[in-house]
């Protein structure tokens, strides 16, 4: 079972972001906390640490920590630009909150 899944067109997308901040390193699934809402997924780029799991798809290394995967299975990402909505969308095989895939991200440089 993959961790990541990307629609076609997202790594491009997530190469080019990167590569506008000048920044290189691998992208981190993280579970991010807003203080209104259940948590969900986002984006950031970090460093391996001695417990992730790595994976590369399309170019684009990510990194996920154990804990994350086991509690949100595989994530796929997507990207939306439409109605005042644009980034990343991160969905999971195991929901971790009611509004799963409803929310934007950018990755977090």
């Amino acid at each position: 079972m993959p961790l990541v899944t990307l629609e076609p067109g997202v790594g491009q997308a997530i190469r080019s972001s990167l590569a506008e901040a000048g920044v290189h390193g691998p992208v981190r699934i993280e579970i991010q906390f807003s203080g209104c809402c259940d948590p969900s997924l986002g984006l950031m780029v970090d460093k391996v640490r001695e417990s992730d799991l790595v994976e590369e798809v399309d170019a684009v290394t990510f990194v996920i920590s154990p804990e994350t995967h086991e509690l949100a299975g595989e994530v796929r990402i997507s990207r939306v630009d439409e109605g005042g909505r644009e980034g990343f969308v991160l969905t999971s095989s195991r929901p971790i909150g009611e509004w799963d895939g409803f929310s934007t991200c950018r990755i977090r440089m």
